[in-house]
This record gives structure tokens, sequence and C-alpha cells, in this order.
């Protein structure tokens, strides 16, 4: 038998080899709008490192809008419509109640680095949480975490009686309740219909973090932000894959996958923070320190709530809600513990991932 090839036939076969190997494209969706920190920030650094990470063997691509609606993306991944995006977990509690505890105590912690990494902790740790994912379709890999939320209104809210009748958009039960108990009409619109919203005059104002100034250009739309810093919105699990695309994934590559995730979500906590900041600079808003009303009106709130909050999730669903509500707490301590001042989104990833996934056997998470 020859054994011999000529340089042509050599350099066939090289490139077929190559295309052979041709990096996998995962179809994301990050679904928030392409001037949103997930597309800006995030999913740009997933793809980035999930490339690195696999010497090229994946790449992910993301449609920021128009694919799959955050109301459609618990269906959407089950099917497989799109690989891997931002799921709204408040939105679906319904098929999700274990997995919602976290959005029930999003008024604790002190940053947004914080909370996510102690979101992030328990979901892919909670037993009950990863059953709900399997069950419909899909793997968490992590939850970012906007910056304080405030109220952004069309008209100035100084105190809790300015709040009476105002009509404002929340985006999870525990906000919409808030605004309720301090005399408004809390409505649950996605954060993409906001612009329309308010320029129509629909709502009144939107109870979110500065960021949305920037990400949905409300700076057209809004004079007043009142800095209320009641918690954050932590239940966007932004990096959750399909269960169709993680059955495609070798052990290896689901574990650079999870591990590109926690540079994506990390450095989209610091884009967060810098679009609140330049939200700061935009000319033609009055920021507002809450008065003695608005503040009292806060503290109680949030003392009953905690004090309840057990009650809440059990109503819900959720089983021995307090040893979890327990359990969250004291991850949240732990993160308070584990992240520095001037830490670096690089240095948050690889933190992240060494405490949370890289001691998980990805053999059979996500199943």
């Amino acid at each position: 038998m020859n054994t011999y090839l000529k340089p042509a036939a050599v350099a066939g076969l090289m490139v077929l080899a190559c295309t052979t190997a041709e990096a996998e494209t995962i179809r994301a969706t990050s679904a928030f709008g392409p001037s949103h920190p997930a597309a800006v920030y995030e999913y740009p650094e997933i793809d980035a490192r999930l490339q690195e990470f696999t010497d090229g063997n994946w790449s992910l691509q993301d449609t920021p809008s128009g694919l799959v609606a955050p109301n459609e993306m618990s269906s959407g991944l089950q099917n497989g419509v799109t690989e891997f995006g931002s799921l709204l977990i408040p939105y679906f509690l319904a098929q999700f109640p274990e997995t919602g505890l976290p959005s029930e105590l999003s008024v604790l912690g002190s940053s947004n680095l914080v909370i996510s990494s102690a979101v992030t902790e328990y979901l892919a740790t909670c037993a009950e949480c990863q059953a709900e994912f399997v069950e419909n379709g899909q793997v968490y890999l992590g939850s970012n975490a906007t910056p304080p939320y405030n109220l952004l209104s069309t008209t100035p809210v100084r105190s809790v009686d300015d709040l009476g009748g105002l009509r404002i958009r929340t985006g999870a039960p525990l906000y919409a309740r808030f605004v309720d108990a301090l005399g408004g009409e809390a409505s649950q619109i996605p954060s993409s219909e906001l612009f329309e919203s308010l320029s129509q005059g629909v709502i009144d104002g939107t109870f979110s973090a500065d960021h949305e100034i920037i990400a949905n250009r409300l700076g057209d739309v809004i004079q007043y932000v009142t800095v209320v810093n009641e918690g954050v919105f932590n239940g966007a699990a932004t990096a959750t894959a399909s269960n169709l695309l993680w059955m495609r994934m070798s052990a290896e590559d689901r574990a650079a996958l999870a591990r590109a995730s926690q540079y994506g979500v990390s450095k989209g906590l610091f884009g967060f923070n810098d679009d609140a900041a330049k939200a700061r600079e935009i000319e033609g808003i009055e920021f507002i320190e809450m008065d003695d009303s608005l503040r009292a009106a806060k503290e109680a709130y949030n003392k009953s709530h905690i004090e309840n909050v057990a009650a809440i999730l059990t109503e819900r669903g959720v089983s021995d809600a307090q040893s979890k509500v327990d359990r969250y707490i004291a991850l949240v301590e732990k993160w308070e513990g584990l992240i520095t001042p001037n830490m670096t989104y690089e240095e948050l990833a690889e933190l992240r991932y060494a405490e949370i996934f890289a001691g998980l056997d990805l053999n059979s998470y996500g199943f």
C-alpha cells in the first residue's frame, strides 16, 4: 500500500480537519436590548472567555432582543428556540417557587457583587431549585444583580404623600408590595417597554436601578430620581443554558461555559455600576434624597417583610422555608466577607468559579 501523499492532498486533509473542529456557536438571547449591560458587557465577555477556555471550539452569539422576549424565555430555552438566555425568575414563579426565594430577600446585602454571588451559590447548590430547572429543561449558571433600586419618575416624589396614586412599574412581587404599601399603584411591565410606557403616560414612574436611565434611554422621559436604595433586582438568571445545549457538551466544555459565565456576570455587575454612575451625569434629572416619611416607611416595610418572608414563601410552595431563608442569609454574610473593595471583575469571576462551580460534578449537574 502506498502511504505517500502529495502536498496538495495533505493540505486538503488539513482543511478537512480544521473544518471538522470548527467552533460550535451557541445561540444566545440576553433579551433586554442592545444597550443593556447584559448585551454590552456580560454576553460579549462570556463569548470571549468561552473561546479562550475551549481553545476556540465554542463561541456564543447574542441576539439582544427580538428572538425571545423576557416573558417567553422559559419556554424558549426549554424548546431550544434559544440555547442560552436571561431567565427572569419573578416572571415564572409558578414554575420556580423554590428558585424565587432569593428574590424575596433582595433587600439584604451591601452591594450587587455580594448579592449576585450569594444568589448564584444558593441556586447552584439548592436541590429543590435544581429540580425546577431540570423540570423546565434548563441549566442554571449564574444570576446578576442590579445596583440599588430607586424611584425614577416623571413627577417629583419627595415624601410618602407624593407617591399616593402614582402608577409605578415594578419588576418583582416584593417591590410591588412596597409600592402598594406606600400608597402607589404597582404595575408589572417588562423593562423593554419602559420608555414607551413612560413617554405615553401609561405609568408615572418605575422602581428600578439607575442604570435603566442608560440602558433604556429613560433620561428622555423622566425628570426625577428619588434615592430610596431599596434593595436590588436579583431575580435575573442571565446565565441559563438550555438542557438541549448542555447535553451536547462534554464535562470539560460545560466547565468552560460555567467559568466563562462567571466572567460575564462579574463584568456585567461592574457595568451596571458604571452605567448607574453615568446616569448621575445626565443633565435635566434631579436626584432627590428621601425625606423622613419615606425613610421611616422603607424601614418599617423591610422589617415587616423579613419577619413574614418565610410565611410568604411557604404559601408559595417553598418547603422548610425558614431554614432556607437562614441559609441564604448566611451566604450573603459569607460573600460580604469574601469580596474586597478593590477587587477586579476578573478576580471576582475566578472567586465565584472556585467557590461555587469548580466543586460541582458537571457530569451530573443539570440532570
